[in-house]
C-alpha cells in the first residue's frame, strides 16, 4: 500500500504557490474553444491558472497569445470574454497602445523614449488541437506535441471535433483543492458510490484503465450500455492529462475540461462540449446536463474530503494497489515536480 500525500499539502497556501510555478506554469493548459478566434481580428480573454491572458487572431491570420497585462503599470488591457480586436490594443488606464503582434506603438506623454520591443506585451505560447486552444506561460516547457505525447494516436479512431456542433460551456467551482479533484479523476473506485447514472451506463467488464507518458496521461477505455450507449455510442475514451486537462470522447461528442486551482482550498472546473453523431436536440441537452451533473457529483464528494483534510484529525491514509494505483502515480508526480523546483 502507498501512503497518501499529507493533509497539509491540500491546505497549505505555500504549497499552492509552489505548485503554480513548479507544475502549472511548466505545463500546457486548455484555454477554450478555437472557434472563438477563428476569424482574423477576433480575440478571447480569460484567466487560466491565475494568469489573465489574451488569445487573438491577427488581421494577418496569425494566432498569438499574450498576458492581459499592460507593461506600464499592470492594468488589464481587455475585458474577459470574446469579441473583436482592432489594429491597436489600447490600455484603458493611461492609453498605452500595442499592435496585434504585441509591440508597443504609443506611450502617450511618457517623456522618455522606450524600446518598443522591450516594452512589448509579454507573450504566451499558444497551440490548437481538436478544436481547442492551449496555452503555456513557461517558454522553457516542452513543446506542445511532446506534451500531448500519445494522445493524438489514442484519439484517432474518434471523430474530430470539427465534425460536431458546439453546444456550450459550464463552470463548476467550489471548496476543494485541485489535487483532491484529480485524485478522484484518475480512479474508478468511487464510480458506483458517487455516479449512479454513469455507473449504470458503463459496462464494467469492458473498462480498461491505462497510463501512458510516464504516468502523466491516464486513459479510461470504456464500453457503454443502456442510455450511455444511446448518448455516447458503443465505446469511448475518458482521459486525464496532468495536471489540469481532461476530456471525454466518443462517436457522438467531445467534452474538454480545464481543472485549475484557486488558492489552496478551492478549484474551478470549466468545460466545453460539442455534439453530433445523430443526436437530436433533446439528446444533446441531456448529454450536456449529464456531463455537468457528473462534475458536480465529483466536486461534491471532494468538498467533503477537503473539509476533513482541513479539520485536523486526518494526516495520511492509504491507497489501494488494486484500485488506486493511478492516484498513487498522480501523487508521485506532484512530489517529483515540487522536489525538482526546490
Amino acid at each position: 500500500m502507498t501512503p497518501t500525500l499529507p493533509a497539509s499539502w491540500y491546505t497549505d497556501p505555500a504549497i499552492a504557490a509552489r505548485e503554480r510555478t513548479a507544475i502549472f506554469a511548466r505545463n500546457w493548459a486548455l484555454f477554450g474553444p478555437a472557434h472563438e478566434v477563428a476569424e482574423p481580428g477576433s480575440r478571447s480573454a480569460r484567466t487560466v491558472n491565475g494568469w489573465p491572458m489574451i488569445v487573438l487572431r491577427g488581421s494577418d491570420g496569425t494566432l498569438r497569445a499574450f498576458h492581459n497585462v499592460c507593461r506600464h503599470r499592470a492594468a488589464r488591457l481587455l475585458e474577459e470574454g470574446t469579441g473583436t480586436c482592432g489594429a491597436r490594443i489600447v490600455c484603458p488606464y493611461h492609453g498605452w497602445s500595442y499592435g496585434q503582434d504585441g509591440r508597443l506603438l504609443i506611450a502617450p506623454r511618457f517623456g522618455e523614449n522606450l524600446d518598443a520591443d522591450e516594452a512589448a506585451l509579454l507573450p504566451v505560447r499558444v497551440e490548437t488541437w481538436r478544436g481547442c486552444l492551449f496555452v503555456c506561460v513557461d517558454p522553457a516547457a516542452p513543446d506542445f506535441e511532446s506534451w500531448l505525447g500519445p494522445l493524438p494516436e489514442l484519439c484517432a479512431s474518434y471523430p474530430q471535433t470539427e465534425s460536431f456542433d458546439y453546444h456550450g460551456s459550464f463552470t463548476v467551482e467550489g471548496r476543494a483543492n485541485w489535487k483532491t479533484y484529480c485524485d478522484n479523476t484518475v480512479e474508478g473506485y468511487h464510480l458506483p458510490f458517487v455516479h449512479e447514472r454513469l455507473s449504470r451506463a458503463v459496462d464494467g467488464a469492458s473498462v480498461e484503465i491505462r497510463d501512458y507518458h510516464e504516468h502523466r496521461l491516464v486513459c479510461f477505455h470504456v464500453g457503454y450500455r443502456g442510455d450511455g450507449a444511446g448518448l455516447r455510442g458503443a465505446d469511448g475514451l475518458w482521459f486525464y492529462r496532468y495536471p489540469g486537462f481532461q476530456a471525454v470522447l466518443g462517436a457522438t461528442g467531445f467534452k474538454a475540461e480545464r481543472i485549475e486551482p484557486v488558492g489552496a482550498g478551492a478549484l474551478r472546473s470549466e468545460s466545453w462540449a460539442w455534439y453530433g453523431g445523430g443526436l437530436g436536440h433533446n439528446e444533446r441537452a441531456d448529454a450536456f446536463a449529464w456531463a455537468e451533473t457528473i462534475a458536480k457529483e465529483d466536486l461534491g464528494i471532494c468538498e467533503t474530503v477537503q473539509t476533513n483534510l482541513e479539520a485536523g484529525a486526518y494526516e495520511t491514509g492509504w491507497l489501494s494497489p488494486a484500485m488506486e494505483s493511478h492516484t498513487a502515480a498522480f501523487q508521485a508526480l506532484v512530489r517529483e515536480d515540487l522536489a525538482s523546483a526546490t
